[in-house]
């Protein structure tokens, strides 16, 4: 008895780890998607520093005034996104979704600090103020990662946005309101 169980045990696991192992290799995504990074970055910012989480950020000359954001504040804000893809000679850059320019919708709302968003929008919204115009690169593990958006940014792949701070409320005022 003991021997059949452990033999089921084993066919569970040996099934369980190849049902996991689809034959897809996301190192070698993840290492693409690091050079294709490092490729638009000397291109488009010839020496750029990252934050120490790997964001990097580019704020506008002369926009933004005020406190910057922090944690806990409801920013609105307007953006666009895009992906950055490859393609057979060169980069490009997928526009994905978003209504920065003509501000036709209502502006997104997210609160920094909860998880309402990707971790490098929020964490790029810490090094604006009210007012500000600016670029984020957000690499996958501080975006979508491994199983990408479900919409149109793919596993693995870098996003670009351009946002501008359309208005903060103060996590002090917005705690009160409620």
């Amino acid at each position: 008895m003991k021997k059949t169980l452990s033999y089921i045990l084993l066919m569970l696991g040996a099934v369980a780890f190849f049902a996991c192992n689809d034959g897809i290799d996301y190192q070698k995504m993840r290492d693409n998607e690091l050079a294709l990074l490092d490729d638009y970055l000397a291109i488009t910012h010839p020496g750029a520093e990252a934050t120490a989480s790997g964001l990097y950020y580019f704020n506008e000359p002369g926009t933004g005034e005020g406190d910057t954001i922090k944690v806990g504040d409801r920013v609105q804000l307007y953006y666009a996104t895009w992906s950055l893809v490859e393609g057979p000679d060169s980069l490009l850059v997928d526009e994905t979704n978003g209504y920065l320019d003509g501000h036709r919708y209502d502006p997104y709302e997210v609160t920094v600090g909860t998880g309402g968003s990707i971790k490098g929008l929020e964490e790029g919204l810490t090094y604006m103020q009210p007012g500000t115009r600016s670029r984020l690169v957000i690499n996958s593990e501080l975006a979508y990662g491994q199983q990408g958006s479900g919409y149109s940014i793919g596993a693995f792949q870098t996003v670009l946005m351009e946002i501008e701070i359309y208005k903060v409320i103060p996590f002090e005022i917005s705690s009160n309101e409620e």
